[in-house]
């Protein structure tokens, strides 16, 4: 009979923290919107803002005219007459690889944003996965200071009970030890939580103990959809993908660049008091280099870089079934926990205190009981974080937790 009620007891004190902790306060919470702001902060991701413009202007440079024209001029002398020349000349893209190059820059400019939006992504990533750290941690403080401010409290009623002869001095040393093992557990977790905050601190420099205000059912039901078209639309997929383009045009170049291209000129001047109009015509002769090696080691990288691209999307692929099948289990698990929870009671300390108080149950059985109550509780949090640690990994994976506005340079 007695083991039932200690039984029945440890669930009401977890139905009580866990009905506690599931409202969770409203002040001070934050966004998505806001979170985005604060990691466009960081100065890892404005690195990556400005590396990203810079490549936007290297694929600028990839459309402009691959000749300029030249100017030249001769004076000399024949005899006693003075001659002059001055001319224009230019090379012709004869073959069109501009045309080539400008189709190189659209996949140039693809692969600069998708990388820097996969960067974004993790970073949006880390930053809630530092506040679900942050937010678990913040429940274990407030539990275990709580646990420990309870058996603080039992040993003052202990050392009374004991002078007025209720409870023998084995009652005082039980509770003595309970409290000595408290203390490395609060030490530990209050650790935890320092460490956790600093870790806000440095991702978002605005953060001010804020919690993130997030749908979870809307993130869950986004995670449970077929997520097949979702990895050709992830950054890392569409970079490799827009890698592969590039190279696929760059044996293209490589292969017209096996064909000179032709320079025309136009000169004019004066031999003595004879005009002079004249036109030029040069060709280089690839003979002793026709930049066939070049050509053979584009298609290379060609062949390279379509490997990689296929290599990709087979991880992306496998990396989003794991990740949904461990969300799945983690989900099933923490709603078979709020389900067991709920409805059983809010004033399980108050009633295992009264049953201790009346005889019902020894000191032993309350301090173990306070002790398995403590554990599964924070089995409880350990679930919870795991469980929306899944589900930003799912989310990170198919690349659904922000979608970033085309970042363009400025001109």
């Amino acid at each position: 009979m007695k083991n039932k009620l200690i039984r029945y007891l440890i669930l009401l004190c977890l139905v009580s923290i866990a009905t506690s902790n599931a409202a969770v306060a409203k002040e001070n919470n934050v966004n998505i919107s806001w979170l985005a702001a604060q990691i466009k902060k960081h100065p890892q991701v404005k690195a990556a803002k400005e590396e990203l413009n810079a490549e936007l202007y290297t694929a600028d440079s990839l459309e402009k005219a691959l000749y300029n024209p030249e100017l030249s001029s001769e004076f000399g002398k024949e005899g006693s007459e003075k001659t002059y020349t001055l001319g224009i000349n230019q090379t012709l893209d004869f073959t069109k690889k501009r045309e080539t190059r400008k189709q190189q820059a659209v996949f140039a400019r693809i692969n600069a944003q998708r990388n820097y939006e996969l960067l974004f992504q993790e970073k949006m990533a880390q930053a809630l996965n530092a506040l679900v750290t942050w937010e678990a941690s913040l429940k274990r403080s407030q539990l275990v200071s709580q646990q420990e401010k309870q058996i603080e409290n039992l040993l003052e009623i202990v050392k009374q009970r004991i002078n007025s002869g209720d409870l023998g001095e084995l009652d005082a040393e039980l509770t003595y030890l309970s409290l000595s093992q408290l203390f490395g557990e609060v030490a530990r977790v209050q650790a935890q939580l320092r460490r956790a905050e600093a870790d806000l601190n440095e991702l978002l420099p605005d953060w001010q103990n804020n919690k993130i205000d997030i749908d979870e059912n809307n993130w869950d039901i986004k995670a449970l959809q077929k997520y097949d078209y979702l990895i050709d639309q992830h950054p890392l997929v569409q970079a490799t993908k827009a890698q592969w383009d590039v190279a696929i045009l760059s044996a293209e170049v490589a292969k017209k660049e096996k064909k000179a291209d032709p320079t025309v000129g136009l000169e004019a001047g004066k031999l003595g008091s004879e005009d002079v109009l004249s036109l030029t015509f040069s060709m280089p002769l690839n003979i002793r280099n026709n930049f066939s090696s070049q050509y053979k080691a584009a298609n290379q990288q060609a062949s390279a870089a379509e490997s990689s691209y296929l290599a990709v999307v087979r991880k992306q692929k496998y990396a989003i079934e794991a990740s949904k099948l461990a969300l799945n289990e983690y989900r099933n698990r923490y709603k078979k926990w709020q389900a067991l929870m709920q409805g059983r009671g809010k004033n399980s300390e108050s009633l295992l205190h009264k049953q201790w108080n009346v005889g019902d149950i020894s000191t032993t059985q309350y301090l173990l009981t306070l002790q398995q109550r403590t554990e599964g509780l924070l089995a409880g949090i350990g679930l919870e974080q795991e469980y929306k640690f899944a589900l930003i990994q799912l989310l990170l994976d198919t690349a659904q937790l922000y979608i970033q506005q085309p970042v363009k340079n400025e001109k």
